[in-house]
């Protein structure tokens, strides 16, 4: 736990001077064995990439997978970020100067390529400075300039080596330093020590007391200046407070441990060839997968489904990582982002979080142009749809609100509404959810009608009771009827069922009051006949009045004489007349009830008229009873 056992404190300022942009990128990292502090300054004027912090999260990404301080895998490193600015430099050639600085917390060593420098201090003085790849530097190596010099030759910005120089990179790898307690770095861009002198950097550092003061102090150093264009400048400080301190190596257990590792390797030298075929087979394979993936996500983001395509692109790279293809790892990493905020993006839609929505589209649509198989135009045509979107979303709120609220006919106006507009722009999302509020608030229209048809219903049910239990049973069917046909509409089979046998109860009570209001009918008919029986003698009379003068003649002289047969015989068509004058004329003169209910039933009369015929021959018998009696 080297960093544990160590003190180093950093602080730095970065600023962007008379322009706005600022390219000057600083970072560090430290672990427990080591660490590492990255400072790049970026030399060209691209405005969507910084070459500066490219290169400086490249080497940091690297270092962070292996910690090292040999030669070999810093110029790896080095490379790695070379070939990633080469492979970006589509609209213009990205470059940028670095300066890294990497310690075991013991020991230190650096790699610089074009104008970044570092200032090692020990002891309140200057214990070396990194050389600069520019002219003015390799002039001063020939004697033809002081060094002092460097800082303020014409030639100080002609770099001779630089990150994404299409000749390749030649960077200087220093030899191992060992560190002491106190000693101060100090790394620093162009745009800090052009204009700060190394006596005013010994200055600074004797007054200041840990690296924010230095730090400050530089930086004020260089405004009091007042030039009139200042450009960008970093400068950052690391103070070695306290060292790790190492166990002195012995020596002769060295060269023990180198003899048994020589030893082994020969053991085991014949299944290293196998495992070796094996790691060979499993590269192939995966250098397979990544190409096969890669092409599939291109085809996804093509195809504007970017969801697949972040996970193609996750897969590729995956498998180049395990083939440790840096070049395009970071290409299909790349890849993945943009893929990650357009999906990011969607799902913010979802959510009718436009505002973050439209940030992430914006973003993505700033990296897609470098990615050929991302559609910038589709990119765009989705941040043109948002304002469309967030309409749509705003009726479907209103909706809600009126849904919530009982107004159904008013949020289904609204949700069709939303849902013309979100087909019309493409909102799928929407248009989803919006089909199941129209569904849901139609269910909810019908079972109000079905309900408000069931009072109705109900009422016109509990109108045929009343009229049941007043006898008007006529009415009581139309009421019955009515219900029954507002629940045959609505589905309610079982209150059909009984409102037929309430209907059918009705119409059993309706016969029956007729069939009995019938015989009332014929019970009045024969009472008239016993009325007309008594009264015969008066018709009789009339009728005697109505025949000719030689009828009533033989009647009299009938009665006269005492003739029973010739009486019985006048008298019988008399009754006959008058029952047949009786029926013609209704029987209106006795105010019965037979003469409104049902006088010209053909049985009736028949009845009527044998009754009169019996009544007019007892009256003919009485009459010569009394004849004879006489």
């Amino acid at each position: 736990m080297r960093k544990d056992n160590s003190d180093f404190s950093t602080a730095f300022v970065s600023e962007a001077g008379s322009y706005i942009d600022n390219r000057d990128y600083f970072a560090f990292m430290e672990t427990d064995d080591m660490a590492c502090y990255v400072l790049a300054d970026g030399l060209d004027s691209d405005q969507e990439l910084r070459s500066a912090e490219m290169v400086v999260k490249t080497v940091l990404e690297n270092f962070m997978e292996k910690p090292s301080m040999s030669k070999r895998r810093l110029m790896r490193d080095l490379r790695e970020a070379q070939e990633w600015l080469q492979f970006e430099s589509r609209r213009v050639r990205l470059k940028a100067s670095l300066l890294m600085v990497v310690t075991n917390y013991n020991k230190m060593v650096y790699v610089s390529c074009g104008n970044v420098r570092l200032y090692h201090f020990r002891n309140g003085r200057l214990n070396f400075r990194s050389k600069d790849h520019s002219l003015a530097q390799s002039l001063a190596d020939d004697g033809r300039i002081p060094d002092e010099a460097t800082s303020t030759h014409e030639e100080r910005g002609n770099l001779l080596e630089y990150l994404g120089n299409p000749n390749g990179v030649h960077a200087h790898v220093a030899k191992k330093t060992q560190l002491a307690d106190g000693d101060v770095m100090l790394l620093a861009t162009s745009g800090m020590w052009e204009d700060v002198e190394l006596a005013e950097m010994l200055g600074a550092l004797e007054e200041a007391k840990d690296p924010v003061m230095l730090t400050d102090t530089l930086e004020e150093v260089l405004l009091s200046k007042q030039r009139r264009a200042v450009n960008n400048y970093t400068a950052a400080a690391i103070y070695v407070n306290k060292i790790f301190q190492e166990k002195p190596k012995n020596r002769r257990k060295l060269i023990k441990r180198i003899l048994i590792a020589l030893l082994a390797f020969v053991i085991v030298g014949g299944g290293a060839w196998i495992t070796l075929a094996r790691m060979a087979a499993n590269k192939a394979a995966a250098l397979e997968t990544m190409v096969e993936s890669a092409q599939a996500a291109d085809d996804y983001a093509r195809a504007g489904d970017y969801a697949k395509a972040l996970k193609s692109y996750s897969e590729a790279k995956n498998a180049a990582v395990k083939i440790n293809d840096k070049i395009h790892k970071r290409l299909y990493t790349a890849e993945q982002k943009v893929s990650q905020l357009m999906v990011d993006g969607d799902g913010y839609v979802e959510k009718a979080d436009f505002t973050k929505a439209e940030a992430s589209y914006d973003k993505a649509r700033k990296s897609a142009g470098l990615y050929p198989p991302f559609n910038v135009k589709d990119i765009e045509k989705k941040i043109d749809q948002l304002d469309s979107y967030a309409e749509t979303a705003s009726w479907m709120k209103d909706g809600d609100l009126k849904f919530q609220g009982g107004d159904y006919t008013s949020a289904l106006k609204l949700y069709t509404k939303a849902n013309k507009a979100a087909m019309e722009s493409g909102y799928t999302s929407a248009q989803k959810e919006l089909e199941k509020k129209i569904t849901e608030t139609n269910d909810k229209m019908t079972a109000i009608q079905q309900q408000l048809k069931e009072i109705q219903a109900g009422k016109l049910q509990a109108r045929g009771d009343r009229l049941m239990k007043d006898l008007d049973y006529e009415g009581a069917i139309d009421a019955y009827s009515g219900a029954q046909e507002i629940y045959q509409e609505i589905g309610k089979l079982e209150s059909v069922l009984a409102l037929e046998r309430s209907i059918a109860k009705a119409e059993e009570k309706q016969s029956a009051d007729q069939q009995k209001n019938g015989q009332l009918a014929a019970g009045a008919g024969l009472s008239d006949g016993a009325l007309n029986d008594t009264g015969t003698g008066d018709v009789a009379d009339e009728a005697a009045t109505a025949v000719p003068p030689a009828t009533a003649s033989q009647t009299k002289a009938a009665a006269a004489t005492g003739n029973a047969a010739t009486m019985k015989s006048a008298d019988t068509a008399a009754a006959k007349k008058e029952a047949s004058s009786t029926a013609k004329s209704g029987s209106t003169s006795d105010g019965n009830a037979s003469s409104t209910k049902a006088p010209a039933s053909k049985e009736q009369g028949t009845a009527d008229s044998a009754s009169k015929e019996a009544g007019a021959s007892d009256s003919g018998s009485q009459n010569q009873a009394a004849a004879n009696g006489s």
